[in-house]
């Protein structure tokens, strides 16, 4: 039986996840997902790729509030009900886009502890981004801050399969999944067209391509080789290095995913 594993959400991009035993479905994936953004002075976004410290921030959600902690910061505790209405343009893999600045405090608080001027901004939900700006073709998923595509799937025989083959095994945080699938065998991910649970429906758009942010050790915010190095041997194709698959609301917006719901899986082939 393939079934749910683990749920992980990521208020922040490229800060730490939060798991959760169940999540609420938006039109853009998990909700509160890569809901807020750390960008530099000219606008561009920030990520783990030039500040691996980014890694070691870890966000904490109420329902009124975001926390902030990392090392050798004081806890900076930012309110969500007082709503941003100032816009600030921000730069995502070369496109521009509205967002909405989260304040001075959590601004300062980034800055202090990245070394830097840097801006805390949160997604203006009034724009619809489209998804797939690095892949050679475009879906019209929308999506929130991700990389990419909104839902991010892998499963633990993939992960498995990649630590035999190294000399240390790697957790499954190097990957940054929004789900965990088990009860499928290594790579099964590849081929999956859609996914049902109850109400819920996920419709798969393409598969993951991933960069070096999977050799950052998440406890340390240290770069390192692998897993990317041993994966480029076996799993590199014309577009990159594939690992995991991504996928979009297709239905049950509004609806729940839980931790340990069996999947019923269509295949692509």
């Amino acid at each position: 039986m393939i079934k749910i594993k683990d749920l992980f959400v990521y208020p922040i991009k490229s800060c730490k996840g939060i798991r959760v035993s169940e999540v609420e479905l938006s039109p853009t994936g998990f909700l509160g997902d890569r809901n807020w953004m750390v960008v530099d002075e000219a606008g561009v976004f920030v990520t783990q790729r030039e500040h691996p410290k980014l890694a070691l921030v870890e966000p904490t959600l109420t329902e009124d509030s975001l926390a902030l902690n990392a090392p050798g910061m004081t806890e900076l505790v930012v309110s969500r009900k007082a709503l941003a209405t100032q816009s600030r343009e921000v730069e995502l893999f070369g496109e521009k886009m509205p967002s909405l600045f989260a304040g001075d405090e959590p601004s300062k608080w980034f800055g202090d502890y990245l070394g830097g001027n840097f801006q805390f901004v949160s997604r203006d939900p009034g724009f619809l981004r489209k998804g797939g700006v690095q892949y050679p073709s475009r879906d019209e998923a929308p999506t929130t801050f991700v990389d990419n595509y909104g839902i991010l799937v892998i499963s633990e025989a993939s992960r498995s399969d990649l630590n035999n083959r190294l000399v240390s095994g790697v957790p499954m945080n190097r990957f940054r999944p929004n789900i965990v699938i088990e009860g499928v065998d290594a790579y099964g991910e590849d081929y999956f067209a859609s996914a049902r649970v109850g109400e819920v429906t996920l419709r798969f758009v393409d598969v993951c391509y991933r960069c070096n942010m999977t050799t950052i050790d998440q406890e340390k915010a240290e770069f390192g080789q692998e897993p990317l190095q041993t994966l480029g041997r076996y799993r590199s194709s014309k577009v990159g290095v594939r690992f995991g698959s991504y996928a979009a609301v297709a239905g049950g917006v509004g609806k729940r995913l839980t931790a340990g719901s069996p999947l019923e899986i269509a295949l692509n082939f």
